[in-house]
């Protein structure tokens, strides 16, 4: 404080509290040679606001404010000035500014250092009680530090207060540079103003240009491979999300095409000469990656920060993508992304779409949710594949059927996007990826079609209807209801399903009579009978495909635009289905050519039918009934897979197969199942008969318990009724709630992993055992899951309920080098058991490996 101009200024002057005499002193000082005097005269009981204006200072837990003062009367003690820049005052328009107090009175008399350490901790406290007075949000990201506050107390006449240094530790984003560049130091006596602060900002990064376009509502974003953006966008993707930064020209060329970006954002340190300018123009959101470990939280929480400071795009928001701390996400970032392995997977719809709903309980209220769907099969089936063919990338492409389940899914959870995950181009010639550019362009229009109700619709209602495993989501946007129908049985829900010939009804409460029903796909339209019945309008339709709608209207202008967009792209809509179907045709022809005993052209005569009736359709321009016509034909293909597939690989269901079932794989499965003839004799595993602790032990059997606020865990032997000898391994989870209510789980609390399991060249492995689980677990998705590291969460078996014990059974191809472990993992409120567990070893000979074509 040896400058000639005073800096401490009065925040709360009124009648009772006023400066009487301000002044740079010399002769006194705790530092220099002067300090900064201020005379004021407070009535007992308050106290004058005397602040040190700062650079903004993003709060975080090491935030530290420092002062030596000394003051005339016991009392005085310091503060801060936080603004938090997401809670706008709808007055001012300005952000809202809390006052918190550290609580920390000085002694008085002599030079004394206030500080100010629990600042972090104090912010939500002080947010909640704004809350409570103001109303509204008052969110707390980005929240900083302008300005230090001295508290002098009031009494009888004036109080003295002298200050000399004043600092400020654990600086993020100080006098413009990046995060952790400069040390923690003293802050320059000097006044620094806010203004001046805003100015050296200006000037390290440039005014951005405006966005060219408005990023969509519900954008559609695929997982970028090089693919040119134009053939992305052909397939009716606005967006694509890269794992780095984008270069020049690919901002360029998306600007050129109006389509977004969703990247990585520069590291803190590369922020320092890449600000988030305009040269940014085209992303529309920052990843910050996934988010798996407890560790991980505190880098996204600075890295988060550190856009906050340099972002040129308030609006533009921050993702993050949880795999089980899909709350602790929500509390960093603005977007959360979640999904799960779907394909091939045993976890059945109406379980993936009840774990949809338990991640959208999970997160912050008011959080966006964008959801994450798979195109292909993942990683753990492409390796095995890939192993038994000899090549290094093999690809299970997903049907529009599942993509159509998996998105139909989302409904439930209103998501403000759907990002598709792809780990291979889609512009490939490959049958595979052709399969997949299709499926995801004939989803795309879909989506599209449901668009005015996804980034608007309320999903009021559901739809009950005649039959117990189907109901309807209704979204409804001002006077027209979209209906999504929702199927909640495995039988409904398979591909190769039959057809009900009955006719469904559905029911909607709170409808005019006067509403206008209609069947919708993406072909075309038809319009359905409706009457007035006990409980609401009454909708019947003869047939409902996997992909439809239903809309329910009185507005005239929401069926005119359905009319407009069918009018555009039923053609093309068409088209793709037809190729699908005939991409798919000549797979499974393929397919069944390399198995003995099965006459081709007899099994695909009905599909061959459908392909006939199609190019009738296709030439009197009947798109609706060439759509119908490849979708049956698509259905009839699935349920030959499926029938197929009984008698090739009767002994690999899901979760025992180390493959899904497909026309690509459907040869290695029949030769997997007649490798399976031969091979060792079982192996107990290690600790693996459950008999004795300290052999589990010390052979390197571990539990793991994370149990949540509200739960309780336990691992054990049991002697209650073992599969076999004496014992068996138990697990058990317990809630602590009042009544037992089962506590929404973000993840499984309890769970077991084995010693690594020997794997041998050229030879499968088998794993065999016993598991009971007598009641359903509560609370998660996910019930007892039996998986391995070669097979994935994907490959699991789940056991919803099994009162008696039963065996379950695992076949797969380790990859050269890859460790193999199991994994039993608890996921609800119950108890499991599992005993004898056996490892077999199959040789796997090249020549038992037909290769499909592909």
């Amino acid at each position: 404080m040896d400058d000639a101009t005073p800096t401490l200024k009065l925040l709360n002057p009124s009648a009772d509290v006023r400066v009487i005499g301000q002044a740079i002193e010399a002769g006194r000082s705790r530092f220099g040679s002067a300090s900064e005097r201020v005379v004021v005269s407070v009535a007992p009981g308050s106290s004058a606001q005397l602040a040190y204006d700062l650079p903004a200072a993003i709060v975080l837990g090491e935030t530290r404010l420092a002062a030596w003062v000394a003051c005339s009367r016991p009392g005085a003690q310091l503060a801060a000035t936080v603004v938090l820049p997401r809670a706008i005052d709808p007055e001012t328009g300005e952000a809202r500014r809390l006052l918190i107090r550290s609580n920390k009175n000085g002694r008085g008399g002599d030079w004394e250092q206030l500080d100010f350490r629990e600042l972090a901790k104090e912010l939500p406290a002080q947010a909640r009680v704004a809350r409570a007075h103001f109303g509204g949000a008052m969110d707390e990201r980005g929240a900083y530090v302008s300005q230090l506050v001295i508290l002098a107390p009031g009494g009888p006449g004036n109080t003295d207060l002298w200050v000399d240094q004043v600092a400020m530790y654990g600086v993020l984003n100080v006098g413009g540079n990046a995060p952790g560049s400069t040390p923690n130091g003293v802050v320059s006596a000097s006044p620094v103003m806010p203004a001046a602060f805003e100015t050296a900002v200006a000037n390290a990064t440039p005014a951005v240009a405006a966005l060219s376009g408005k990023p969509p509502t519900v954008p559609r974003i695929i997982q970028w491979q090089g693919e040119p953006l134009e053939f992305l966008q052909k397939l009716g993707f606005d967006a694509v999300w890269m794992g780095r930064p984008p270069i020049d020209s690919e901002i360029a060329a998306a600007q050129r095409l109006g389509m977004f970006i969703v990247c990585e954002p520069p590291t803190p340190e590369q922020m320092r000469t890449l600000p988030l300018d305009g040269r940014f123009s085209q992303v529309m959101a920052w990843d910050l990656g996934t988010l798996t470990q407890p560790g991980d939280l505190e880098l996204c929480h600075r890295w988060s920060q550190a856009i906050e400071y340099f972002e040129s795009v308030p609006s533009r928001p921050v993702l993050l993508r949880p795999t089980g701390m899909t709350r602790e996400a929500s509390r960093i970032a603005d977007l959360v992304m979640i999904g799960r392995p779907t394909l091939g997977s045993t976890i059945s719809w109406p379980a993936y779409g009840a774990w949809l709903g338990q991640q959208r309980r999970l997160v912050r209220g008011g959080t966006p949710l964008w959801v994450n769907v798979e195109t292909h099969c993942g990683s753990h089936f492409a390796s095995q594949l890939g192993a038994l063919r000899g090549s290094s990338a093999a690809i299970v492409p997903a049907t529009f059927h599942d993509l159509t389940m998996a998105t139909a899914a989302a409904f439930s959870v209103s998501p403000r996007g759907f990002c598709f995950q792809s780990q291979a181009s889609l512009a490939g010639g490959e049958p595979e990826n052709q399969i997949r550019g299709l499926a995801l362009e004939l989803t795309n229009l879909r989506l599209g079609l449901a668009e005015p109700w996804l980034a608007g619709g309320k999903s009021a209602t559901v739809a009950h209807s005649s039959r117990g495993d189907l109901s309807g989501l209704v979204v409804k946007v001002e006077r027209s209801h979209l209906i999504v129908p929702m199927r909640w049985s495995d039988q409904a829900l398979a591909p190769g399903g039959k057809t009900n010939p009955q006719p469904i009804s559905f029911k909607l409460p709170g409808v005019p009579e006067s509403s206008d029903a209609y069947l919708l796909s993406i072909a075309g339209s038809q319009r359905l009978p409706a009457k007035r019945v006990t409980g609401g309008l009454q909708i019947t339709v003869d047939h409902l495909p996997d992909d439809a709608f239903l809309l329910v209207t009185e507005d005239g202008y929401a069926y005119s635009h359905i009319e407009r967009y069918l009018r555009q792209h039923a053609p093309r809509a068409a088209q793709a289905r037809v190729d699908l179907a005939a991409l798919r045709r000549q797979q499974a022809a393929q397919a069944l050519g390399m198995l003995s005993g099965i006459e081709a052209r007899a099994e695909l005569a009905p599909v061959d039918a459908q392909m006939t009736a199609i190019v009738e359709t296709m030439r009197r321009r009947d798109y609706a009934a060439a759509f119908a016509c490849a979708a049956e034909a698509e259905r009839l293909l699935d349920e030959i897979l499926h029938r197929i597939a009984t008698t090739a690989a009767p002994s690999l269901p899901p979760g025992s197969a180390p493959l899904p079932l497909d026309w690509t794989t459907l040869a290695e499965l029949h030769a997997l199942e007649t490798a399976v003839q031969v091979g060792s004799p079982p192996q107990a595993v290690p600790g693996g008969d459950f008999e004795d602790l300290n052999e589990l032990l010390q052979s390197g059997w571990q539990r793991i318990e994370q149990p949540p606020a509200g739960v309780k865990t336990a691992v054990r032997l049991s002697p209650e009724a073992p599969g076999q000898g004496s014992y068996c391994l138990e697990l058990q989870v317990q809630s602590e709630n009042p009544g037992g209510t089962p506590p929404a789980l973000p993840a499984a609390p309890v769970w077991v992993t084995s010693p690594p399991l020997q794997t041998m060249p050229g030879h499968l492995v088998e794993i065999s055992g016993l598991v009971r689980v007598a009641e359903a677990p509560l609370g998660l998705a996910d019930p007892l899951v039996i998986f391995d590291s070669v097979g994935g969460e994907e490959g699991a078996i789940r056991v919803e309920s099994s009162p008696a014990w039963r065996p379950f059974r695992m076949l797969r191809v380790p990859t050269p080098g890859a460790e193999m472990r199991l994994t039993i993992a608890l996921g609800g409120v119950g108890r499991a058991q599992v005993d004898a567990i056996t490892v077999r070893y199959i040789p796997l000979r090249a020549a038992t490996v037909a290769q499909t074509p592909r």
